[in-house]
């Protein structure tokens, strides 16, 4: 048994790194050993499939989507058993000028019918770009756009999987690494507020101004 682990990289702010990181859980098995040129077929095309229109506008012109890396693990023990790493062919950047922070993210909920956290998931896409509205949050509109345009993409990367691995179906899912676990995804859910993914400011450079005091 054994579940898919999907990493969309990219770049943001010249010297940041960012990644959001979905799972997927095969009806199917993939046998004994995994194909590795299936599994380079399945990274390169997630590597380039294209990103929706609402997902990046939220991005920023700072922000781009640079590859994609997808790995095989083991359901008991989480070891890896295969693993691609593909660059895009072209990156692509948001679409509109950065406004916020690179901490700044909409943050997709994952919810399944398994109650408590292991049940539960989330992806933070960048969101250097509200626009906020004068409650400083996102319109009830614009996120309903994005979270449908977030569903397309997911499901176009299901699409690439499964035309890699035609006769595995795969599963938007939920990885517990506590109870070793992958339910499967019912709801998606985002909401208005902007939060945060911290470790996405981890090398960007700051510079300070000074004044003597007093």
């Amino acid at each position: 048994m054994s579940y898919v682990r999907v990493s969309i990289t990219g770049t943001m702010l010249g010297s940041e790194v960012w990644s959001i990181n979905p799972v997927f859980d095969p009806t199917g098995e993939f046998g004994s050993t995994v194909s590795q040129t299936a599994l380079d077929a399945a990274a390169l095309a997630i590597a380039n499939r294209a990103i929706p229109t609402e997902l990046r506008n939220h991005m920023s012109a700072q922000v781009a989507r640079t590859g994609a890396r997808v790995e095989v693990r083991d359901d008991g023990n989480d070891s890896l058993i295969g693993i691609s790493t593909q660059a895009s062919a072209t990156p692509v950047v948001g679409l509109t000028a950065v406004a916020m922070p690179a901490q700044s993210a909409l943050v997709l909920s994952l919810r399944t019918d398994t109650p408590g956290g292991s049940g539960r998931g989330r992806l933070y896409w960048p969101c250097l770009v509200g626009p906020l509205d004068s409650t400083g949050r996102i319109s009830t509109a614009n996120v309903g756009l994005f979270v449908a345009d977030f569903k397309t993409y997911l499901t176009g990367i299901i699409s690439d999987l499964a035309t890699a691995f035609p006769s595995i179906g795969f599963n938007l899912a939920v990885r517990s690494k506590t109870t070793h676990t992958t339910p499967h995804v019912v709801r998606i859910q985002a909401g208005n507020v902007v939060d945060t993914q911290r470790r996405r400011r981890d090398t960007l450079p700051e510079s300070y101004s000074t004044v003597t005091f007093p």
